[in-house]
């Protein structure tokens, strides 16, 4: 994300969609810093996926569970 913002010059995340490697665990000690950094973006929508793992995606839910969405297969998502 601070990647595509240098790359783009915009500020304003409105989606974070896909995996955060944040499953298994060598990655745990991860979430928490993983989760700080993703509630700065203050994104509307974010949809962690498979690789994220069940914690990190639990973690993610309890910190923005207004922005939320629990991925699955037929989702559709219209930004």
């Amino acid at each position: 994300m601070l990647h595509a913002r240098k790359i783009t010059g915009i500020k304003e995340v409105h989606a974070i969609i896909g995996g955060f490697h944040l499953s298994g665990k060598d990655c745990e000690e991860r979430i928490g810093k993983t989760v700080d950094m993703l509630k700065k973006f203050k994104p509307e929508l974010i949809v962690p996926m498979h690789c994220t793992g069940w914690r990190g995606a639990f973690a993610i839910a309890n910190a923005i569970p207004e922005a939320f969405v629990w991925n699955s297969v037929g989702n559709l998502y219209a930004l």
